[in-house]
């Protein structure tokens, strides 16, 4: 559980919330949504269609882990 924990827990956003002003928080999160959106842009142009739940949960999930494995590589793991 500690490289889980290490690379995909909620670390980053702690060190990010005590360390950085609210506007960097905000703006992390605009990226997450944005992040998001584009995921679900990229989806639909090669499928030609809405992702239906299935896939559009697997999406949601995958994005989500490699947000947090970003953020947690820039304000915990970073050097």
């Amino acid at each position: 559980m500690g490289f889980i924990q290490k690379w995909f827990g909620f670390s980053g956003w702690k060190e990010l919330s005590t360390s950085k002003r609210i506007g960097v928080q905000i703006l992390y999160r605009i990226f997450f949504l944005a992040g998001m959106a584009a995921c679900l842009i990229i989806y639909t142009m090669i499928f030609g269609d809405d992702p239906p739940l299935a896939p559009l949960c697997g999406i949601m999930l995958i994005w989500f882990l490699m947000f947090q494995f970003f953020i947690n590589l820039i304000f915990v793991n970073s050097s």
